[in-house]
């Protein structure tokens, strides 16, 4: 299926990465680059929305949401609102980001959730498929021979302990070195404990979930044994999450930077040819464009005109000041430097995501933690999808809203936008009120 050419209103040019982070295909960012450089008459590109996807099996399925997306941004510009009236006053083409990321059922990703904690729990079926999901994305060759003996052993793991040390000892060599530089979500618990430990706290379920009596009580050898495979599917799926985090903020600090740095050589944030760039992601693709913002450390600053964050899948501590009495968020710089992001930064948030917070009530779990609600602004391990931007000075909570409502947003303004009314799961986006809060961002910046 080739790909659109418009994205609602708006021109619109894919981008291709590999999973290293480079441009797949040079004449995809040639186009860009002319689009940006080449005036069409007399019309020349004043904005770029470069948008990225997070977990997807493939280009038709990312693109489907940027079409979703931008179909309600053609229903809400022609209504008669300040920032409509801004943006349709402006030149604006839309980059979708492409990357190599692989797509998670949601509600696989619900720690106890109704998917898996049914009267069996999770099958035999559902654990393979949670190995053969890490296998397809770290696939070399030496990664698929290890997990398919992992995948071998999953029909084995209620009756031998042997066999859940052994894939356990397997497919946590996957977990990435760095999985805690950002927040330390994995608990030291998660590389030391014997496999037949990590299962049984991974199998737990997670309080208020169907069927869970709570994570404190002691449950029987009987209970335990039959659950051996729940906390395998748990172990595989937080691995290829951390593998899937990790590689979105490679390919934006990376190849994504590099680019948006090549385009600002010719068209700078400033002056006669000043071009405005907002980027916008979804899950995974928030880290993307978030480290896109912030570059490597000690990179150039790249200038950006806004950072729209939709269910973002990483920590709600990313901006924070000593979220810890001890550090800051690992993005503190994107909202403390003031070339970073000169104009508004918005992030929706809803209870309803509970996919967002995979990695967050498992790692409670492993460091044995018990909260009444896993995952909220209490936790010290949350998601910004499921609370927006947490310990983080000036950020201001308001709700997500229609065209009726129109946003006071401010430039270098932090918005946590409350979307519990409208929002109703992680990749829950074709909502109009969603095309106008980055209709509004886009125009406030």
């Amino acid at each position: 299926m080739p790909s659109p050419t418009k994205i609602g209103p708006f021109p619109y040019f894919p981008l291709e990465f590999t999973k290293d982070g480079a441009v797949n295909k040079d004449d995809q960012l040639a186009a860009l680059v002319d689009a940006l450089t080449k005036p069409t008459g007399n019309q020349v590109v004043t904005d770029l929305l470069v948008i990225s996807h997070g977990w997807n099996d493939d280009i038709p399925e990312a693109e489907e949401l940027y079409t979703t997306i931008g179909d309600r941004i053609s229903a809400v510009l022609p209504k008669q609102s300040p920032a409509c009236a801004t943006v349709r006053g402006r030149k604006v083409i839309v980059c979708g980001i492409l990357w190599p990321s692989k797509k998670f059922d949601d509600k696989s990703l619900i720690p106890g959730g109704a998917a898996s904690m049914s009267a069996g729990g999770a099958s035999v079926a559902d654990a393979t498929a949670a190995v053969d999901l890490l296998a397809s994305f770290v696939d070399t060759p030496d990664s698929k021979k290890a997990l398919a003996r992992a995948k071998a052993l999953v029909p084995s793991l209620a009756d031998s302990l042997e066999a859940r040390d052994e894939f356990v000892r397997i497919v946590r060599a996957f977990m990435p070195h760095s999985a805690n530089d950002e927040e330390p979500v994995v608990a030291d618990d998660f590389f030391t404990l014997g496999g037949d430990e990590l299962l049984r706290r991974l199998s737990r379920p997670t309080p208020g979930a169907a069927g869970a009596s709570g994570m404190g009580g002691a449950a029987g050898l009987g209970d335990w044994i039959g659950k051996a495979v729940d906390g395998a599917k748990s172990l595989a799926n937080l691995v290829t999450y951390y593998q899937m985090k990790n590689r979105a903020g490679d390919i934006g600090q990376g190849g994504v930077h590099d680019v948006l740095q090549r385009i600002r050589g010719q068209r700078p944030a400033d002056g006669p040819q000043a071009l405005r760039i907002h980027l916008a992601g979804h899950s995974f693709g928030c880290r993307l464009v978030t480290a896109a913002a912030a570059g490597a450390p000690g990179s150039t600053p790249l200038p950006v005109n806004s950072l729209t964050l939709l269910q973002a899948a990483f920590s709600h501590f990313a901006f924070a000041v000593s979220y810890d009495g001890m550090h800051d968020g690992f993005y503190r710089r994107v909202e403390t430097d003031p070339v970073r992001v000169r104009g508004v930064t918005a992030i929706t948030f809803t209870a309803k995501d509970k996919a967002v917070g995979l990695a967050y009530p498992l790692a409670s779990r492993i460091a044995r933690q018990i909260a009444a609600a896993l995952g909220d602004a209490n936790d010290p391990y949350g998601g910004l999808g499921r609370n927006g931007a947490q310990k983080t000075p000036g950020a201001q909570a308001v709700a997500l809203q229609g065209v009726s409502s129109p946003y006071s947003f401010v430039p270098r303004g932090i918005y946590n936008l409350d979307s519990n009314a409208i929002i109703g799961g992680h990749s829950d986006l074709g909502h109009d009120e969603v095309a106008f809060a980055l209709i509004s961002v886009i125009a406030a910046s």
